[in-house]
């Protein structure tokens, strides 16, 4: 008997692809891609990443991990990685999360020097016990931001100092200083660091540290070549900003979106072998 569902590719397992593909399981044949070798992305352990998973399975969910989808063409997809290759689907949900604003993205222009990490590998390293410096700045305003700094000042690799450039907030340490409504618009130093550029009111500051971390607001995160562009053949479960959709409510328009977008299609289905594993 012919399979007349739809298949569904969801790149990336974390709560927004979980919970899409949740929603798809009774109405799809769904297979959820991850580039890391395990189901639930970067918060693989979070009890609700794993609850979301065993439903996900449960379910007829397929998981690729350690797989990540580089190519859509708009009824097939290409794959490299563990259970890498070229598999046909119709539709594609993009939900790879979000990364910092790069330096060029915030308008920062000066010296390309060492010292200047993204708010997100900041964390990493943070929780590697890495030390970033003695005197750091913290550009923009997200959760990533207040992250950093809870981390910067809660005594295990505590900063000399450390300030927060556009926070819209009180200082939440002794520590931290707050410049709100100000902007970085040049770094200085090579080969590391020295100091940064404060605009605030039109008047540049310059502001000696040894560290800058970029926290600016989030972007969606495209690294599909088909599925790049918010017009492209792809449903997004993904926010544009810190916006105050939850991502069981992203996952949920998405599988919505992506059912609907099967539908108003007519597909001429080539055999593919996906060379995909049944889930673990």
């Amino acid at each position: 008997m012919t399979n007349t569902r739809p298949r569904i590719a969801i790149a990336g397992s974390g709560l927004a692809g979980l919970h899409c593909a949740v929603a798809l399981a009774t109405a799809a044949d769904v297979t959820v891609y991850e580039r890391l070798p395990v189901a639930g992305g970067e918060h693989w352990d979070d009890p609700e990443h794993r609850r979301l998973v065993r439903h996900a399975s449960d379910n007829g969910v397929r998981f690729a991990s350690g797989t990540q989808v580089v190519r859509w063409e708009g009824d097939h997809l290409l794959a490299i990685g563990e259970h890498g290759g070229l598999a046909g689907a119709d539709a594609l949900v993009v939900a790879t999360g979000h990364r910092p604003p790069t330096r060029a993205e915030l308008s920062i222009d000066g010296h390309r020097c060492a010292g200047v990490v993204p708010a997100t590998l900041a964390l990493h390293l943070l929780q590697q016990r890495i030390h970033l410096g003695a005197n750091v700045v913290i550009a923009g305003r997200s959760h990533w931001a207040s992250e950093c700094i809870d981390v910067l000042t809660a005594g295990r690799l505590p900063a000399s100092s450390v300030l927060w450039v556009g926070a819209d907030a009180r200082a939440p340490h002794p520590t931290v200083t707050v410049l709100p409504g100000a902007r970085i618009t040049g770094t200085h130093g090579m080969p590391r660091i020295t100091g940064v550029t404060v605009e605030s009111a039109s008047i540049p500051e310059q502001i000696a540290c040894d560290s800058l971390i970029l926290a600016g607001p989030p972007v969606a995160y495209r690294n599909i070549d088909g599925a790049v562009l918010d017009d492209d053949p792809a449903v997004y479960a993904q926010r544009h900003d810190e916006g105050h959709e939850t991502t069981a409510h992203l996952g949920a328009t998405a599988a919505q979106r992506a059912l609907a977008y099967t539908r108003t299609r007519h597909h001429t289905r080539v055999p593919v072998d996906p060379r995909i594993g049944r889930p673990q």
